[in-house]
């Protein structure tokens, strides 16, 4: 049996990258990401120069880290979360729905390559994106507002964040009948492990404790405020381990 090939995955994740920048998904994605993020980063500054100079007029100075750079890359999370699944929805669904996912396994192609292709392609492009969406925090920073460690760990948590998104979205695609339900299958639930945190309060003891540690939105905020814990790493890499073991095609599975 031939082995697992890595050149074969980063060939199909350079053809997967192409079609990304061609699909009407991908420009809906790219016209989604560069649209919410620019009118997120707008309202971090305009709030951030209205509340502190009432600040100033008081006396105390607002921390910018604070009101632009950690609201405004949280706010670049929940960004991702809604565009992920536009870059995963065309993935295993789309054969499954033509039926074409046996006739694919079929090829010497082995499923661990295709995953891993469809998981490189989309995380190159999502974190093309981020990027881009980072370089006005890059330039605020260049200005001499805001600190240039909270812009770093913030991109760590958000490279980490892109990794597990993609590979839940790509399990999701692997088990939908179509690429519609992949897209609302993974909406849904990035949106659960996004806000689970806030239903902990008004849940039992045990349920509070499995929600607060399968909530993502602490998670992404700890990066953003400049702090790096173990914990969350670990986290963010054991989802998209398990997520993509989960998502590796299977013949049948349509």
């Amino acid at each position: 049996m031939r082995p697992f090939s890595l050149r074969t995955a980063r060939l199909l994740a350079v053809a997967e990258l192409k079609a990304f920048w061609t699909n009407p998904s991908g420009g809906l994605a790219i016209l989604v990401f560069l649209g919410l993020s620019g009118v997120l980063l707008y309202n971090s500054v305009a709030d951030y120069a209205s509340i502190s100079l009432g600040s100033l007029a008081q006396g105390r100075a607002l921390s910018a880290d604070l009101a632009i750079f950690s609201n405004g890359l949280t706010n670049l999370g929940l960004v991702i979360l809604l565009v992920a699944p536009l870059t995963t929805m065309r993935s295993m669904a789309h054969f499954a729905q033509g039926g074409h996912l046996d006739l694919l396994l079929a090829w010497p192609l082995k499923p661990l390559e295709m995953i891993v292709g469809q998981y490189l392609a989309a995380v190159l492009a999502l974190s093309l994106l981020t990027a881009l969406a980072l370089l006005p925090f890059l330039a605020i920073w260049l200005m001499g507002v805001g600190s240039l460690v909270v812009l770093l760990t913030a991109a760590l948590g958000l490279g980490l964040l892109i990794s597990a998104f993609v590979a839940l979205g790509l399990a999701m695609a692997s088990l939908a009948p179509s690429p519609l339900a992949a897209a609302l299958g993974s909406l849904g639930v990035l949106a659960l492990l996004w806000s689970l945190g806030w239903a902990a309060p008004y849940l039992p003891s045990w349920a509070a404790y499995l929600a607060q540690g399968l909530a993502i939105a602490p998670r992404l905020s700890h990066f953003a405020l400049g702090l790096i814990d173990l914990n969350d790493v670990v986290f963010f890499l054991v989802l998209t381990l398990v997520a993509l073991w989960i998502g590796q095609p299977r013949p049948h599975r349509q």
